[in-house]
């Protein structure tokens, strides 16, 4: 992952001509990251090229995130969209994955898949391409059994953060 970052108080676009960083290459620009797992993972496993260092509160972005989970797991039951429901069960097993083996050890698809594997929950291959995902029935008959282990998973971590128990593996 690389990023370019431009300041919102800048008067400087995006540069004309980004340099030449490789083959694979998965290049962000953006000009304010918002709170968001997206954002942890571009910041601080990517690589800036272009703009000023950016820092976001890790801790923050999870309590966020953990926030979201009975929206993303509604939208995943009830969305008519398989994009959607594809990208909000996609969200759930990044979320789990960051919090149970860091950042850095969940920072893309097989990461996350191997993070999770370890702790019993296997990844159904047909979310991994959520711009092009299988039919909503596909997703669901596969996605209810790991969609159930996540959201277990992720509101005992959100009750246990709540409740200030839970340590923060950042």
């Amino acid at each position: 992952m690389v990023a370019i970052s431009i300041s919102p108080y800048s008067q400087k676009k995006v540069p004309g001509e980004v340099p030449r960083v490789g083959d694979n290459v998965d290049l962000q620009v953006f000009k304010e990251p918002r709170n968001t797992l997206f954002f942890v993972y571009v910041i601080k496993t990517g690589r800036l090229i272009y703009g000023r260092p950016l820092d976001i509160d890790v801790d923050s972005a999870i309590r966020h995130e953990l926030e979201l989970i009975d929206e993303r797991e509604f939208l995943f039951l009830n969305s008519d969209d398989e994009v959607v429901a594809c990208k909000s069960l996609k969200e759930l097993l990044f979320l789990l994955a960051a919090i149970k083996c860091g950042i850095n050890e969940s920072s893309n698809w097989y990461r996350m898949v191997k993070c999770l594997g370890s702790l019993g929950i296997n990844v159904p291959i047909e979310f991994k391409h959520c711009l092009n995902p299988p039919d909503v029935d596909t997703l669901r008959n596969v996605g209810k059994p790991v969609l159930e282990k996540v959201m277990q998973g992720l509101r005992t971590i959100k009750r246990n953060h709540i409740a200030g128990t839970y340590s923060n593996p950042f």
